[in-house]
């Protein structure tokens, strides 16, 4: 039988050698317009009055699945929205914080989904604390955690991964990127009307005032913040005294006799009933140690010194009425330093649009803001 003596066709060779080099280029040609569109994807479906049928046509419906991880109580269930391909995916731990509808709630559902369909596995945590309406500091290493589990997962990709919080959700997810469990390995952090300090939010609660300028203006402190406050300050008390402080002081007009509370019930009484921001923060330096450490363990400021994250996306609105705007941007200036820092002032009503109750064009100019505020996490996402 006769052997074929041809030679191989060398140029057909080099060019299949050169295609794997070719890759990273294509990639990063590309990267500014995959990451439009993992934006307009993520801006289209997380608004619901916005038309986002297409988005349903060019990408598949997430998967959406009940997830454990550990915590330092033991393992908690989690709800884990990713994309349909294998991946591995940029991973995103969302602090939900105090979500008063319940975590069953359609509009939780939204976001998980629209990060997925955006092309993130997206984990949603929701601490047992946070559904008492207490704020523990705890949940900072739960998170961490919870985040360290998570990145080790085959469908994340670590090195694309960060943490995302909403309200004071996203003062924890600021909290735990510090954690040495995590820190080095957080790629960015998004925080929408999160609180800088436990000690100038109580205050600002305490005293229904806010800061403005140099000066303080009246503040109507929506009733879930209140609530929140008055379960957290109260968490180390009895529980019959707890439950006394909270049922009288649920609102703004509450009353009670505080004869017959015990010291620290004295001292927690004392800064519910503080008649200015004057008098407020004087009650806050007389609370007990185990208190005053609390606010401390609360206080993102304390922990940014400690985060090397090299995004960090900070958001608010300005006539907020669950965290005041004064507390992100105090943020803003104690990360002054820190490099890759986006700051972004809104008008919307506490991250929905429709309560701004803005005229067309000025709803069209903020969804703008908005879309150009979170299109760095996306491109951290995809360029990394």
């Amino acid at each position: 039988m006769a052997t074929s003596t041809s030679q191989p066709n060398v140029s057909s060779g080099k060019i299949d050698h050169r295609m794997p080099h070719r890759l990273p280029v294509f990639t990063r040609a590309t990267q500014p317009i995959r990451t439009v569109a993992r934006a307009a994807i993520f801006f289209l479906k997380v608004f619901p009055m916005l038309p986002s049928r297409p988005v349903d046509w060019v990408t598949k419906p997430p998967v959406m699945e009940k997830v454990r991880y550990p915590t330092r109580c033991g393992q908690a269930e989690g709800d884990l929205y990713r994309p349909r391909a294998c991946g591995p995916h940029p991973g995103i731990v969302v602090c939900l914080g105090v979500v008063p509808f319940g975590v069953d709630h359609p509009q939780v559902a939204v976001l998980g989904k629209a990060l997925a369909r955006a092309g993130f596995a997206a984990l949603l945590y929701w601490s047992p604390a946070m559904r008492d309406f207490r704020l523990d500091p705890e949940d900072v290493e739960n998170i961490a955690l919870a985040y360290h589990w998570f990145i080790e997962q085959p469908y994340v990709d670590p090195v694309r991964s960060g943490l995302l919080g909403t309200c004071v959700g996203g003062a924890f997810a600021l909290m735990a990127a510090a954690s040495p469990l995590i820190r080095d390995r957080v790629g960015f952090i998004g925080a929408y009307a999160p609180y800088s300090s436990m000690w100038t939010f109580a205050r600002d609660i305490a005293s229904s005032t806010r800061s403005c300028g140099d000066g303080r203006e009246p503040w109507r402190v929506d009733p879930l913040t209140r609530k929140v406050f008055v379960h957290s300050l109260t968490a180390v008390l009895e529980p019959g005294e707890a439950e006394r402080l909270r049922s009288a002081f649920a609102t703004e007009s509450g009353h009670l006799d505080g004869r017959g509370l015990s010291t620290d019930g004295q001292a927690v009484y004392a800064l519910f009933t503080a008649p200015d921001a004057d008098e407020a923060e004087t009650a806050l330096h007389r609370l007990p140690p185990i208190m005053q450490e609390r606010l401390a363990a609360l206080s993102p400021l304390n922990y940014l010194k400690d985060i090397p994250a090299p995004l960090i996306v900070l958001l608010h609105d300005r006539g907020d009425q669950v965290v005041p705007v004064g507390e992100s941007r105090r943020l803003r200036s104690a990360l002054a330093g820190h490099a890759g820092v986006h700051y972004t002032e809104m008008l919307f009503g506490h991250l929905d649009p429709v309560k701004g109750k803005l005229p067309l064009f000025r709803l069209v100019w903020e969804l703008g803001k908005f879309f150009l505020a979170v299109y760095p996490l996306f491109r951290q996402a995809v360029a990394a």
